[in-house]
């Protein structure tokens, strides 16, 4: 019967001094853990355990399937932790079907189960998976070693861990050929990975293979067992954290901000670290280190301070120091989590731990989230300490301060009278109503038109309100705006941390669509579409929100706008720039594609960076109202990006994204051809029956 003796070469007192040496490594990972979870319960209450169903589906098809790892985007990486996790876990429950055998079947239940075909397979299983392990340790050594991506850091402590993982393995495969080799195992074979070392081992002496079996095999135990006890002081804690905060995650729309209670709120922001969530201080000890987060940054990628993965290290690192955990790095005095101790516990969290210019660099365009294998949140992470600069402590750029006081004095950020919101219907030769006027005589319209600040006020952005509006009529579209009524959603003094005044305005706008029972929102910015369909909900606003490029879409599709093939709005290769807060936030990707192919005469060709891994055109976060002063220019980067595919037209779907692009395109100091068109004055230069002085490729 094939089957082998578990404790070979032991004995009574060997296996007596094993189980007690156990303790000490379990009790020293049960403590790193506690400590961490004493951490984490010092933040603010939370709920995350509604609808457990689904997160422990997704828990398992994102972390345990490898779902948000290996992507196409990332196949080396994610091909090569795959290969790690398999290995480890294998190996992992090949060991607790040992201990089952030899302390719950045979002493408790008197059955034993480990033998014949049984045995066979868990030893091809065990072979197998020791391979997959040395595999991916392979792999992360060449990565690290040799590639050394700009975004890959590596650590002694890394090293240390692919290194102990390596050291495991190989003695676990000498331990197995060593008694193969004293024993003569006749299913030796089966073993293929350790049979040709026993073999070879069969022409020593037997009393040195014996004495070389009990050196390794205690050797080997010593190991994994001071491997237990480093995992909660290691990048090793990352499968129980990352698990957790994976199942933990926050289920609400990721454009969401969470609203501060300003009657409860002892704090406005974060100023110390219990000031986050406690399900936020968990997410700060998930981080992998992996770096995925910086591949579309566009702060790390323009050569600012602010890296995600190293503003959440920052916090983890503090986070450690104060609660006294050691955190893995064997190196010197450092800043990050990855370090023993950090800087030392009493450190301000502004300014000590993460700088101001961190703070303010954010775009907010969430590509972070999105490339996070293990759900971290930067956003929110930033927002905190950024509502905590503007409330509490006043401290923010000096050009904001205009904005700030444009927004709540004039309801808009750029200082124009309310009576001018509705100045640029004037060029339109059909009249659009406002919603006061419909509301006096008893009708309503089937889409309030929100336009938005930018549309507004802004010159070149009043071209896109005026093409949409023209295809709108068109198309037969009943519509309606609020004209002089209408005030800024919020969205820009929420991004840039005024929660007070953004939750002011926000209100206001939901009370006036509630007055006039609005049900449907078409809005051609991105920033209010978010904001409206996301963040109102809070306020007791609940719209159908559409955004233009969706619309414009289905009229093209039912047949209700038709173009004229002939017509030379942009004619040639187009390449079109996704909106974070359209694409990555809140997933319209498809629609502007539809209607760009839509165009006649229009090739579209996509930039390197698309869709959800778009490249930020640098404006979001309130970010298009600051100077950028620190690094290279963000929009400069993304316009050269679109300059490389050959196209003569960025076609894009924001009011912010186009003025970002096109003082891109004169950053650039290049003669290029480039011109930035929004997708409405693309339909709208292209109508078959286009009304007189429609708007056609204005050019920069």
């Amino acid at each position: 019967m094939p089957t082998r003796d578990i404790f070979f070469h032991v004995g009574a007192l060997g296996i007596a001094s094993l189980y007690l040496l156990m303790t000490l490594p379990f009790a020293l990972l049960a403590y790193g853990l506690a400590r961490r979870v004493l951490r984490w319960r010092t933040g603010q209450p939370e709920h995350r355990t509604n609808r457990m169903g689904q997160r422990i589906l997704d828990m398992l098809r994102m972390s345990i399937f490898h779902g948000r790892i290996v992507r196409r985007r990332n196949l080396y990486g994610g091909v090569m932790h795959a290969a790690i996790f398999l290995g480890f876990v294998t190996l992992f429950i090949g060991t607790l079907i040992l201990m089952v055998e030899t302390d719950i079947a045979r002493p408790l239940l008197g059955v034993s189960f480990f033998h014949g075909d049984f045995y066979l397979g868990f030893k091809l299983a065990m072979n197998t998976a020791g391979l997959l392990l040395l595999a991916g340790i392979a792999m992360a050594l060449y990565r690290r070693l040799v590639l050394k991506k700009p975004t890959q850091q590596t650590s002694s402590d890394d090293l240390l861990v692919l290194a102990w993982l390596g050291v495991l393995v190989i003695q676990g495969y000498v331990a197995q050929a060593l008694r193969l080799a004293l024993t003569h195992d006749p299913w030796a074979a089966w073993s293929f990975v350790s049979y040709p070392i026993a073999v070879a081992l069969e022409a020593a002496p037997a009393d040195l293979v014996g004495r070389i079996q009990q050196f390794n095999w205690w050797t080997h135990f010593t190991c994994a067992l001071a491997f237990v006890g480093y995992i909660g002081y290691s990048k090793m804690v990352h499968p129980f954290t990352a698990m957790a905060n994976v199942l933990l995650r926050r289920l609400k729309p990721r454009g969401e901000l969470e609203p501060i209670d300003f009657d409860t709120a002892e704090t406005l922001g974060v100023s110390e670290l219990k000031h986050y969530s406690w399900a936020q201080l968990m997410s700060v000890d998930a981080c992998m280190h992996c770096g995925r987060c910086l591949e579309y940054c566009p702060t790390f990628n323009t050569g600012k301070p602010l890296a995600p993965r190293d503003l959440v290290l920052e916090l983890a690192g503090a986070q450690a120091d104060e609660g006294g955990v050691f955190s893995g790095e064997l190196g010197a005095e450092a800043n990050t989590g990855r370090f023993r101790w950090g800087r030392g516990a009493g450190r301000k969290l502004i300014g000590e731990v993460v700088s101001e210019a961190e703070i303010w660099d954010c775009t907010t365009c969430g590509a972070c989230m999105e490339q996070c294998p293990v759900s971290i949140e930067h956003v929110p992470l930033i927002m905190g300490l950024r509502r905590n600069l503007v409330m509490e402590q006043s401290k923010f750029p000096q050009e904001l301060m205009p904005t700030f006081t444009s927004l709540e004095r004039l309801g808009n950020p750029y200082q124009g009278l309310p009576g001018d919101r509705d100045a640029w219907t004037k060029r339109l030769e059909v009249p659009v109503p406002r919603m006061s006027e419909l509301a006096k005589a008893g009708t309503e319209p089937e889409y309030l038109f929100f336009v938005g600040c930018v549309g507004s006020f802004v010159a070149r952005s009043q071209t896109t309100v005026i093409a949409l509006a023209r295809i709108l009529q068109a198309a037969g579209i009943s519509f309606a705006i609020l004209g002089k009524e209408e005030s800024c959603t919020g969205d820009p003094a929420r991004r840039m941390g005024h929660e007070f005044l953004a939750r002011e305005l926000a209100q206001k706008t939901v009370d006036k669509l509630n007055l006039y029972r609005v049900k449907k929102v078409v809005t051609a910015c991105p920033h209010c579409f978010n904001a409206i369909k996301n963040e109102y909900p809070q306020l007791g606003g609940n719209f159908e929100v559409i955004h233009h490029s969706e619309l414009i879409a289905e009229l093209i599709a039912s047949g209700r706008v038709t173009l004229d093939q002939a017509s030379m709005a942009a004619q040639g290769k187009l390449t079109y720039h996704d909106p974070c807060y359209l694409g990555r936030y809140n997933g319209v990707l498809d629609a502007p594609r539809a209607v760009i192919d839509a165009v006649p005469g229009a090739e579209l060709t996509e930039m390197p960076r698309n869709r959800k891994h778009s490249f930020c055109c640098g404006g979001g976060g309130g970010r298009a109202l600051m100077k950028e002063d620190r690094g290279s220019r963000i929009n400069v980067e993304r316009v050269r990006e679109a300059a490389r595919t050959g196209a003569q037209v960025v076609a894009a779907a924001c009011p912010f994204c186009m003025g970002m692009l096109e003082d891109g395109v004169i950053g650039l100091n290049e003669k290029t051809p480039l011109r930035v068109l929004d997708i409405a004055e693309l339909i709208a230069g292209s109508l078959a029956e286009a009304p007189p002085g429609s708007v056609a490729s204005p050019s920069n």
